[in-house]
C-alpha cells in the first residue's frame, strides 16, 4: 500500500521482526526523508527551511 502513495522514485526499505509480547499487535515506523509537501512543511521559504532543518539544500 506504500508504494501506491509515494512516487515511483521513492526509496522504501522494510524490515520485520516478531516480538511475541505484542501478542496480535504490531508497531509501525516510518521514515520519510526528502519531503517537500506544502501540506506537511507549510508556506515557507527555502532559507526558512534551511534555517529549521539545519541543513544545507543543494540542487
Amino acid at each position: 500500500e506504500v508504494h501506491k502513495r509515494v512516487g515511483d522514485k521513492a526509496r522504501i526499505i522494510w524490515g520485520a521482526a516478531i516480538d511475541p509480547d505484542y501478542e496480535g499487535k504490531i508497531n509501525v515506523l516510518i521514515v520519510a526523508t526528502g519531503v517537500r509537501s506544502k501540506q506537511i512543511l507549510g508556506k515557507i521559504t527555502e532559507e526558512e527551511i534551511k534555517k529549521r532543518q539545519g541543513v544545507d539544500i543543494i540542487k
